[in-house]
């Protein structure tokens, strides 16, 4: 009986399905300034006999860095903060953007599956650009939210469902660089609420906001809400979106990321009155952009123009312990990213070169090659020295930036390890990363 009695006991744990986990990883801004876009040109494959690009453009180099983390996630999520389109002649300068139609295709090839497009750049083209923007999104297959035909459009929520796992998106922006929605509901609008002086430029009063939020929550078992928000350089939330922020939690959404002021803000972990987790991300920074370019770290300088250049990726597991139970907010984790960008320093005719690197892959690979110089039988050169004064010079800014990203993180948040996620039904948690 005994060994019948034990065979009962297993009988249970064979029927037992394993927890679901999704994994999302949402990234900051990608600003197509003139000079990125140049470096993508610089590193375009041309297809022979008038075939296309073998790399959209270029733009696979711009994004290739961090494609293997997008790709391996569920759902790779970014701020777009341009219109796209294929007009060569649009007009751009400084704080007016354009983007071609191979950049989102290049997008969706590092792993991105859904953009925000509601943002204060949306209407850098005007409304002809807006509505492009949106066929170009839609023929790469990238989903997206923020922006729309109609006023009810543009604050229509994304839906995706992965391993049964319903997931949302929402996307708005408190901002338009002086442009308004229309007054028609029919016409192309931007999901706008708008701070109390901006009021007349015809988005929601946060009281609507919150109900759109209250309402897509309903629809799905996780929603994330995504805010173009905040004072531009300044690492502290702006207190309207904290307390906006906050609200949105407590009507329904999972998280709030945050993007807009070019520049790292808090993450905040917050329990809403009912007992749930859930965190404001209050700004993600630049992802790819060409700010701070002249930056070069000095010891003992705060250099806080690198601010601009400091960003992260962001892990966010949602799991579901059995089939019918409800979701819960996982592991949440991060991966500290820089903008590497040769303005500076470069050799003579060394092509220019702009790419978000994982932080940590970086130490550990100039490391490498330190301990390699150091292995050398030889008496070092001339060369050999000036090459470990300048890996050392990359060793300490590399770290030196990494302690400026994590100054951002309370203590609920982690470092994930650059490896990627297992591919199993056993994969747990982040572990967390020590690097030398």
């Amino acid at each position: 009986m005994r060994g019948w009695g034990a065979l009962l006991l297993f009988i249970p744990l064979w029927g037992m399905a394993a927890p679901t986990r999704v994994e999302l990883v949402f990234g900051g801004d990608v600003i197509p300034h003139g000079e990125v876009k140049s470096v993508a040109k610089a590193h375009a494959r041309s297809g022979s006999g008038g075939a296309p690009s073998l790399n959209h453009e270029g733009w696979d180099h711009v994004f290739g860095p961090l494609s293997d983390v997008l790709r391996t996630a569920d759902v790779g999520v970014v701020n777009l903060e341009t219109p796209v389109t294929a007009n060569t002649q649009a007009f751009t300068k400084e704080l007016v953007f354009n983007a071609p139609p191979a950049m989102v295709q290049a997008l969706v090839g590092a792993g991105v599956k859904v953009v925000s497009t509601g943002n204060n750049h949306a209407r850098d083209q005007h409304v002809e650009g807006l509505v492009e923007t949106l066929q170009n999104l839609d023929a790469a297959g990238l989903r997206h939210v923020g922006t729309g035909l109609t006023r009810d459009a543009a604050w229509e929520p994304v839906f995706m469902e992965v391993r049964g796992v319903k997931l949302g998106f929402l996307s708005f922006t408190r901002s338009l660089n002086g442009f308004s929605n229309p007054k028609e509901a029919d016409a192309p609008h931007v999901a706008l609420l708008p701070y109390p002086e901006h009021a007349s430029r015809r988005g929601l009063k946060p009281e609507e906001a919150m109900e759109r939020v209250r309402t897509a929550a309903a629809k799905c078992d996780a929603l994330f809400v995504m805010g173009h928000w905040g004072t531009e350089y300044s690492d502290t939330p702006h207190p309207l979106d904290r307390a906006l922020g906050q609200a949105f939690l407590e009507a329904g959404a999972f998280a709030v990321i945050g993007h807009h002021p070019h520049v790292l803000q808090p993450l905040e972990a917050y329990t809403t009155k009912s007992g749930r987790r859930g965190f404001i991300a209050y700004s993600l920074g630049n992802l790819v952009a060409n700010q701070g370019r002249f930056y070069r770290h000095v010891k003992g300088q705060l250099g806080k123009d690198g601010d601009k250049r400091d960003t992260l990726l962001l892990r966010v597991g949602v799991t579901r312990a059995e089939p019918g139970a409800p979701v819960s907010l996982g592991d949440i984790s991060v991966l500290p990213v820089w903008i590497e960008n040769n303005a500076k320093g470069r050799k003579a005719r060394a092509r220019r070169n702009i790419q978000p690197v994982l932080i940590d892959r970086e130490i550990e690979e100039v490391s490498r090659r330190l301990a390699a110089l150091a292995l050398r039988t030889t008496p070092p050169d001339k060369v050999a020295r000036a090459e470990k004064a300048a890996l050392e010079q990359r060793l300490a800014s590399a770290r030196y930036r990494r302690e400026r990203i994590l100054r951002m993180l309370p203590a609920e948040f982690r470092v994930a390890t650059p490896e990627l996620r297992r591919r199993d039904d056993g994969a747990v948690g982040l572990t967390a990363q020590t690097v030398p």
